[in-house]
């Protein structure tokens, strides 16, 4: 489009012109610090979406360069969870109008995670979080983290998306861990397409970008623990019992549990009223023993 430049001349000189010999500014030139009055302003405007189309294009080649050259690959579990099939009071069931929500608790514990696939993400990872813990808090990893937008549709179909709960793990990077251990995990807490200070260069979309802390393993089918993460537990046993969607939990590693020592400082199992944790509520006459009436 071609700009009449006239239009920018105005009236802006800061001086007025004076004819030799008059001592008064020359009525035909004032002067005037202000500039000409304009009816609206032609110049070029870089983030004019109907211009810059081609910088785009380039920009969107950078993302995914990028993410190509300094990404890692993480295997990519997509949650599969549908609103219709959550937990919740079916309609009806507080009155016969049908009144009740269908979903209240949000909750489908019946769903299992898709097949997991391969993709690249370039991440910001920030290991302990260490800047909570001079306030006093005990955080887990976080991540922030790069998709490139149609790499992710190549990948999943079209029109699909990084959502809240879904759940990847850091293979490559955790590839060559000490044995046991296998690559983090993390599931998605946040998804954004626009952050103008980040990744939004001429206001265009090229990446989702993802925020993700570290998973806490739930026995959701379809997942599976981190290698190697043995937690100290008070029980005989923690976790997922046999028969059910995932294999049963691997047995404690180390002897020892709350309730073997708990019977060596006093056994409960004689009596009838009375357990570990108090037996409240228990209406039979107590027995006599060592604590009971004949003490």
């Amino acid at each position: 489009m071609a700009i009449n430049m006239d239009r920018y001349k105005g009236i802006n000189q800061i001086m007025p012109k004076f004819l030799p010999g008059v001592p008064t500014p020359d009525p035909s030139e004032p002067g005037s610090i202000y500039p000409g009055p304009k009816p609206y302003n032609q110049c070029f405007r870089f983030t004019n979406k109907a211009n810059n189309a081609c910088e785009r294009i380039v920009i969107d080649n950078w993302w995914e360069e990028i993410i190509a050259l300094y990404g890692q690959v993480v295997t990519y579990w997509q949650n599969p969870y549908q609103t219709l099939s959550a937990d919740g009071l079916p309609k009806g069931a507080i009155n016969l109008e049908g009144g009740g929500p269908g979903n209240i608790y949000g909750e489908e514990p019946t769903k299992i995670f898709k097949d997991p696939k391969n993709i690249i993400i370039a991440a910001e990872l920030n290991e302990n979080a260490v800047i909570l813990q001079k306030y006093g808090f005990d955080s887990d990893d976080e991540l922030t983290a790069y998709v490139h937008i149609s790499a992710f549709y190549n990948e999943f179909g079209w029109l699909q998306e990084p959502k809240a709960g879904d759940v990847f793990e850091l293979t490559e990077y955790g590839d060559d861990r000490p044995y046991p251990r296998t690559g983090k995990k993390f599931e998605i807490t946040e998804r954004l397409d626009e952050d103008v200070a980040r990744i939004n260069p001429l206001a265009g979309h090229y990446v989702w970008m993802i925020k993700a802390k570290r998973y806490d393993y739930s026995f959701e089918p379809g997942l599976s623990a981190e290698g190697g993460s043995q937690q100290v537990y008070d029980d005989k046993f923690s976790g997922r019992l046999a028969d059910g969607e995932n294999p049963r939990s691997s047995p404690k590693s180390y002897e020892g549990d709350l309730e073997q020592l708990s019977k060596a400082i006093f056994d409960y199992s004689g009596f009838d009223y009375d357990d570990v944790y108090g037996g409240y509520g228990n209406t039979n006459n107590p027995e006599s023993g060592p604590f009971g009436p004949g003490s």
